[in-house]
């Protein structure tokens, strides 16, 4: 099978686009760039990844919410031997992480092999809600909360104007934070570049999905009613 055509049918892009990604360079076989459009690839054999997500052609697709707790890497696989998301989760399902919840962070993350929806929802333009609780070890001021809701300059940028309220006053200690953005380690740089020691980070809902009734390390499979909800959001519906 041509690769831009295994990429259409992995639900990556239409074939004129997959093209684009493979001149691009964006385009893996078995761990090697490949920017030759007329590449033949066998969708049992080999291992295709974009930007660094595997793609499978799959009739199923698996949608999976998982409560990801600490000490646990958001990646497919670790070169160095540690425990990842994939390791809570059924391997023949071949799903991937939708973004990233950096090791010590814990909480909402989706996991699909839909990679066009994936790939949607990981876009900036689409605006996918996080809900974040933040946890650090001395008293937010005022004018700290003013500044996160406003945006924090950091090393790439301006961050987005955000929601941001004081969960336990007058501990002030406590905070719930929703963005709409999807940078590395974004929340807990903000918070750092305030000069706030963040103990804990815990990512209570994605896109929209909740965690209510997960335990931590726990997963489930969405609702169709959910599933329809994220595919909404991805097309800019409400």
């Amino acid at each position: 099978m041509r690769l831009n055509k295994f990429l259409a049918e992995a639900g990556v892009a239409a074939r004129r686009k997959a093209d684009g990604l493979i001149e691009s360079g964006v385009v893996r076989v078995n761990g090697k760039i490949v920017t030759e459009l007329g590449m033949k690839v066998h969708p049992d054999r080999d291992e295709i990844s974009v930007r660094g997500t595997p793609v499978y052609i799959q009739s199923q697709l698996y949608y999976i919410l998982l409560n990801k707790p600490k000490d646990c890497i958001t990646t497919t696989d670790d070169d160095m031997g540690r425990r990842t998301v994939m390791d809570l989760i059924p391997a023949e399902h071949h799903v991937y992480p939708v973004g990233r919840l950096d090791r010590n962070t814990t909480g909402a993350l989706l996991l699909t092999n839909d990679g066009d929806l994936a790939n949607k929802l990981m876009h900036p333009r689409f605006n996918a809600p996080k809900n974040y609780i933040i946890e650090v070890a001395t008293k937010v001021k005022p004018q700290d909360l003013q500044a996160l809701r406003r945006g924090i300059k950091l090393e790439d940028g301006m961050t987005a104007p955000c929601d941001a309220e004081i969960l336990n006053s007058p501990q002030n200690t406590i905070v719930g934070l929703t963005i709409h953005e999807g940078r590395n380690r974004q929340v807990r740089r903000m918070f750092e570049t305030l000069g706030y020691d963040v103990r804990k980070l815990d990512r209570i809902s994605y896109a929209g999905l909740s965690l209510t009734r997960l335990k931590r390390g726990a997963w489930r499979y969405l609702e169709e009613s959910e599933v329809r909800a994220l595919k909404n959001l991805s097309r800019g519906k409400s």
